[in-house]
């Protein structure tokens, strides 16, 4: 059952491409890169791992913000337990989770102005009325740590239970410091959420929660790709970022005779700080022809920047019961975002970075209002009508305020205060048809969009120019699939045809002149498909995975354009081929000697192909697979377990930039990790 149509449906029966991952799948998903792992876990979804505030950015099919211009410009709508989440805020983490479900294709209706490529819902587990206790631990190479605890209890029998789940996890960093030594790439994550539910009567949850997230690390943005001591830094500070997401839900549920009423209140705090030197040796050494040693100083290119954002979330919805024949969702809701921008950069060496100096203090403030409607109604034998349709008014001001810091050709102060306002319809429309109740085909035509702004930080302001809006992009989106349930129950396979067309798609581009980010809407087109499926071929044995297959490039893009893309290049970040296998051997521990319980052995690979690294195409990220893989004893009340992630140390690029001809840069993952872990229930 999952809630992707915010309703429960069989999964097997909603006519959503969608990926489900249980706890079973969670509970290989690394607490310190948790959007990653599930977006390698799931066909056509490519995660942007650019570190940085940019928590909370990636495309599916091809369609996402590659890097996101403000808080709320994302193109997939993280969100937990339905509130979307800041896409500068610490990545969802997915302790206690009951699922995650992954919805592919434009979610305008239900999700809307920021699900132009899709939806990733985190559904965390409820407080039930019964007793449960448990802690965990891991420890592995490279200071890998975890500490875990989950606890619920019933508080009133009946009416009133509450739970509450603690996480720590760190790892040591793996990134050499070629000026100062020591290591960079260094993670520490906590995680805690409580939640209370109060059931007053048969009709009636009220659920309460709240959730406190921080996240440290000294992960380097970029290395230089020819690095001989590749993956390494050139950096004389050792980089800071520090992210903090904290706030509270209010969700009533309570079942009328003929339908579901819904409340959601949310308010949630999300700060994120960071400290870093602009000038990597390594990189601007070979950029400028230069000796590294000359940009060695540490007191020169610091760049430090805050962003505080309040994020306040109002629904209001109607929805059928599970056992109506025309299902049905209903609402209005309220979105509100106020970000505060403070930045502070001093004694550049390069004039280069002018755009970086002086101090800005800015604020954005969005404000949407939407009404929605969506259905599924019979209308002949297996067949059923989908319709769908949102409409949105955006309000997004801007203030800027620039103090110059004495760079030549900056002015020494510059104040800038302006509006957007846009109405947009999104929506859906199309068939599916129940050919047996083992097999179901759909068709659809959606309707998306990423509302329009203003950039967190004005790379126009100390020129003394005006920070323009990016506008509203919108897209068409077509799609064609299937759904089926195979071996009496015990296996299921989908697929899916895709074709999605974006205008003013929100991308930045690398200005090499200002070596800085600067707004680009572009036009793109993007096409494919994809198969997955779950398999338990004996009852010991069960194997799951999927390939997906995405064409994205661009389109209508004016010769000569300062971005150096051309009409035909591919799009950046989107690779063409994305796949994972997984599979798994349980049976009794009888067969080792031990007199209860299960022992296990699972492993995974994933697949990520090559991608351009940019709009101007100048350079491809290298494809890359990882591999792990687990080996296990689950017990009455306790487990064990010994893991491997990364086995092979693979040190994969996921994202690039493109400074000159020879300066190619890349972001670097995480090498491998081994490590045990155990757990215990009281």
């Amino acid at each position: 059952m999952v809630t992707a149509q915010k309703r429960p449906e069989d999964a097997q029966r909603v006519p959503v491409a969608i990926s489900v991952m249980e706890p079973k799948n969670l509970s290989e998903v690394s607490p310190l890169s948790s959007n990653a792992d599930i977006a390698r876990r799931t066909p056509n979804f490519t995660y942007l791992e650019s570190g940085g505030q940019y928590t909370n950015s990636g495309n599916i099919r091809g369609v996402g913000s590659f890097s996101p211009l403000s808080p709320n410009d994302t193109s997939i709508s993280y969100n937990i337990d339905e509130i979307p989440q800041s896409a500068y805020g610490i990545q969802p983490s997915t302790l206690d989770m009951e699922r995650v479900e992954v919805l592919r294709g434009p979610q305008g209706t239900l999700y809307g102005l920021n699900a132009q490529g899709g939806a990733i819902n985190y559904i965390p587990n409820r407080p039930f009325f019964g007793h449960e206790l448990t802690i965990g631990t891991e420890f592995g190479s490279n200071g890998w740590r975890m500490g875990q605890l989950t606890a619920n209890e019933t508080l009133i029998d009946g009416v009133l239970a509450g739970r509450l789940a603690l996480r720590y996890n760190g790892r040591n960093g793996d990134f050499g410091n070629a000026v100062i030594g020591g290591k960079d790439g260094e993670s520490n994550i906590g995680a805690a959420r409580g939640s209370l539910l109060f059931t007053p009567d048969a009709s009636t949850n009220v659920l309460f929660s709240f959730n406190y997230n921080r996240s440290d690390d000294s992960m380097p943005r970029f290395v230089l790709r020819s690095a001989p001591c590749f993956p390494c830094d050139g950096l004389n500070t050792h980089p800071d970022f520090n992210r903090e997401d904290y706030g509270g839900n209010l969700r009533i549920d309570h079942d009328f005779d003929a339908f579901r009423f819904t409340s959601l209140s949310s308010i949630q705090r999300n700060n994120f700080h960071q400290k870093l030197d602009m000038t990597d040796s390594l990189i601007f050494g070979k950029l400028l022809g230069v000796p590294a040693s000359t940009l060695n100083n540490p007191t020169q290119d610091i760049y430090t920047g805050n962003i505080d954002e309040t994020r306040y979330y109002q629904e209001l919805r109607l929805s059928s019961l599970e056992d109506s024949e025309t299902r049905w969702t209903t609402g209005v809701n309220f979105f509100r975002s106020d970000a505060n921008i403070s930045t502070d950069g001093n004694n550049f060496s390069l004039p280069n970075f002018s755009v970086f100096s002086g101090q800005q203090n800015n604020k954005l403030t969005v404000n949407s209002y939407a009404a929605f409607a969506d259905a599924s109604v019979p209308i002949v034998g297996g067949l059923r009508a989908l319709g769908g349709l949102r409409l949105t008014h955006l309000d997004a001001d801007a203030t800027y305020r620039y103090t110059g810091g004495g760079v030549p050709g900056t002015v020494a102060a510059f104040n800038q205060d302006s509006s957007f306002s846009d109405t947009f319809l999104t929506g859906r429309l199309g068939l599916s048809y129940d050919w047996s109740p083992n097999f179901m085909a759909y068709a659809t035509v959606g309707r998306g969009a990423v509302g329009g702004g203003y950039a967190w930080n004005g790379s126009n302001l100390p020129s003394g120019r005006m920070e323009p809006s990016f506008p509203t992009s919108m897209s068409w989106s077509y799609e064609a699939g299937f759904k089926s349930t195979l071996l009496d129950g015990r296996a299921t396979l989908n697929g899916a045809i895709f074709y999605n067309n974006i205008k003013d798609g929100h991308l930045y581009v690398m200005n090499r002149s200002l070596l800085t980010y600067e707004t680009a809407a572009l036009d793109f087109d993007t096409y494919g498909a994809e198969i997955e499926g779950r398999f338990q071929l004996t009852p010991e044995f069960s194997l799951q995975g999927g390939i997906g297959y995405t064409h994205a490039e661009l389109q209508n893009v004016p010769i000569g354009s300062w971005t150096g893309a051309k009409s035909g290049n591919k799009v950046p970040n989107v690779p063409a081929i994305t796949a994972s296998i997984g599979a798994e051997y349980r049976t009794d521990a009888s067969l080792i000697g031990i007199n209860q319980g299960t022992i296990y052995l699972s492993g995974s690979y994933q697949f990520v192909g090559k991608r351009a690294a940019d709009v101007g195409n100048n350079y491809n990220l290298d494809s890359y697979g990882l591999a792990n893989a687990r080996i296990g004893w689950d017990g009455a009340s306790a487990k064990f377990y010994v893991f491997a992630n990364n086995i092979f140390d693979k040190r994969y690029e996921a994202v690039g930039t493109y400074y000159g001809p020879g300066v190619e840069a890349v972001t670097v993952g995480l090498g491998r990790t081994i490590g045990v872990g155990t757990s215990f229930q009281f």
